[in-house]
């Protein structure tokens, strides 16, 4: 293992202040690579590269002429994983840093164990990261036997059916400085636990969403997992979580897609919890501005005053919540079929869009919503 300046650093900094002596870290080439003498770093040490290639327990130094690069103190190998990653060296007198050169050597270890563990740490999450992302954000037919071998070496079964569950903290814009950004790691790992303690689930997410993937489970009990993440976040760290669920799909990657835009509405359900079942044209209408509502209601009845279409919505909302059935709509609004059926025609003539098609009718459906939207306002 290379150890790093920036951990050499550290190490040298931190026995310097205890000491209160000159310390030098040189790498496995016999480099100085930190030191608390600056003007040092960079020189080659001959102590230190005699220590590597010879394997001496240590090497002590009563002259500053003795080795080139070096000054009078000890210098001891420093152990990782058996091999030697580097050596620590103390400027001064012997009597004086003799008395610390075990002490120094041990802890010097310690440090580089720990960092090294670290790193590893760091190497394993960034390895199952990947393996996550090829999972869930790739359109698989199915699972090759090696990327489940992958998965196996994770103790992760990509076989299991699963459901996704994906969590986004309310008003996340609002955490976005350095107590936000903690606040927003605790929240991560409260729902990575409660995620977790569904035997087979994998915790995974993004800069802004948290992905529960859950082996297979009932609607109803994807909501008593959702409801008790909403609950145990609000009484722990005060904040509200929205929850989209998926509907069951045998590729991940889809019912991840749905999940998310079941996630898109949940701020319009009372509980923020949205199945993507539950979702409807009118769930997203509040995203759309107020602006873009009113140009699309004049583009659909062009040329019509604003108390004309006021009078059409009237009469088409009463269509369509009679699933457009022309005869029990004009007996509500008490005419004749024929005079609803040459109405309709009319609108068809001025708008170039007839209601009783499809694909008008949605484009006119949607602008009735539009229209209610602004009663409300």
């Amino acid at each position: 293992m290379n150890i790093s300046r920036k951990i050499a650093f550290q190490i040298v900094t931190d026995i310097s202040e205890i000491i209160n002596q000159h310390v030098n870290m040189m790498d496995d080439k016999g480099i100085i690579i930190a030191s608390t003498d600056h003007l040092r770093i960079g020189i080659y040490h001959a102590a230190a590269h005699r220590i590597i290639t010879e394997r001496l327990q240590e090497l002590i130094i009563f002259d500053d002429d003795e080795y080139e690069g070096a000054r009078k103190g000890i210098n001891l190998p420093v152990m990782l994983n058996g091999d030697i990653a580097g050596v620590i060296g103390v400027t001064g007198e012997y009597h004086e840093v003799s008395k610390y050169s075990q002490i120094i050597k041990r802890m010097t270890e310690i440090l580089l164990l720990e960092n090294y563990y670290n790193e590893q740490q760091k190497l394993d999450n960034r390895i199952r990261q990947r393996f996550l992302d090829d999972w869930l954000f790739a359109d698989r037919n199915s699972y090759d036997p090696g990327f489940i071998e992958r998965g196996q070496q994770m103790g992760i079964d990509v076989t299991l059916p699963r459901r996704v569950m994906v969590a986004e903290i309310a008003e996340l814009n609002k955490y976005s400085d350095l107590r936000g950004q903690q606040l927003i790691d605790s929240v991560n790992k409260l729902v990575r636990k409660i995620t977790e303690e569904v035997t087979g689930s994998v915790f995974t997410k993004t800069a802004s969403l948290m992905i529960c993937l859950l082996t297979e489970h009932t609607d109803e009990k994807l909501r008593i997992i959702a409801e008790k993440i909403q609950v145990l976040v609000k009484k722990i760290h005060g904040l509200e979580v929205l929850i989209g669920i998926d509907r069951q799909e045998r590729k991940l990657y889809r019912a991840y897609i749905k999940a998310k835009k079941a996630l898109l509405a949940a701020k319009n359900f009372p509980r923020k919890i949205c199945f993507y079942n539950a979702i409807t044209l009118e769930t997203f209408s509040d995203e759309i501005s107020p602006g873009s509502k009113k140009e699309f209601i004049r583009h659909i009845f062009n040329r019509y005053t604003a108390g004309e279409i006021e009078k059409w919505i009237s009469l088409l909302k009463i269509y369509f919540n009679n699933n457009g059935s022309v005869i029990h709509t004009a007996k509500l609004l008490s005419i004749h079929k024929n005079t609803l059926q040459y109405q309709l025609k009319k609108l068809y003539e001025q708008t170039g869009r007839d209601p009783r098609n499809a694909a008008d009718a949605a484009l006119f459906y949607l602008a009735v919503q539009f229209y209610d939207d602004f009663k409300e306002r």
